[in-house]
């Protein structure tokens, strides 16, 4: 389902000038630069990871989109998260996607660990849990997640820093598919305070084993996170 994002917090227009930067306020300047670039296509883009550019939804049947029946989507599933802050670079969670009934409609929930951006295998900090969230009849959600911190580890862009966010996935989860997407809105209130926008890809797995060398994080085809050298 199109964790549209699921973030859940991670990566960021944060990461930009930090302690142990010595070149902070150059990384600062060139988070910005993307950040700006990324929110002034922020619209077509979420129109596109909404299903409303005209093409059939991602996931979806033919001639509209419909939401799977209760508990039909389930399993191990893999976020990959990308903000504004970066080019390529992704924050990665794994966890369990579930699709259960609630009052009457198909929902989404996710419970899920952060991934140390080292070796994209290593379960770090809290677990976490976003949703349920109802699903409407159109396939769309807005999934909000309660502000937590990114531990070092999983921070691909500036390792060892943390990073507190609060995060809304806005996504649309249409038919039975192995890959969903969508967009990503928030902020960051620490280790700097900032507006987020981004956005998310969701692939279900069949197990730990089964990641990606290179994570898709949003819903174009080439938005591949590099692979671990």
């Amino acid at each position: 389902m199109r964790l549209d994002t699921l973030a859940a917090r991670f990566l960021l227009t944060f990461a930009v000038a930090v302690a142990g930067c010595a070149d902070a306020s150059g990384r600062f300047q060139q988070f910005e630069d993307r950040r700006v670039t990324l929110e002034a296509s922020a619209g077509t883009a979420g129109n596109a990871a909404l299903g409303l550019s005209g093409a059939p939804a991602e996931g979806g049947a033919e001639g509209g989109c419909r939401p799977p029946a209760p508990g039909v989507v389930h399993g191990p599933a893999l976020l990959a998260l990308h903000t504004s802050t970066t080019t390529s670079a992704a924050i990665l969670f794994f966890g369990e996607v579930e699709t259960p009934a609630l009052g009457g409609a198909t929902a989404v929930k996710y419970s899920y660990r952060a991934l140390d951006a080292s070796d994209r295998r290593t379960q770090v900090g809290d677990p976490l849990v976003v949703g349920p969230y109802a699903i409407a009849n159109d396939g769309t959600f807005d999934a909000e997640t309660a502000e937590s911190t990114l531990p070092g580890e999983a921070d691909a862009i500036l390792p060892g820093l943390e990073i507190t966010s609060q995060l809304t996935l806005h996504g649309t989860i249409c038919g039975v598919s192995d890959f969903y997407c969508g967009t990503v809105t928030g902020a960051v209130t620490a280790p700097i305070m900032q507006e987020a926008v981004g956005e998310f890809g969701l692939l279900l797995l069949n197990g730990v084993g089964d990641f990606p060398a290179q994570p898709r994080f949003g819903c174009a085809e080439d938005a591949l996170a590099p692979a671990l050298e």
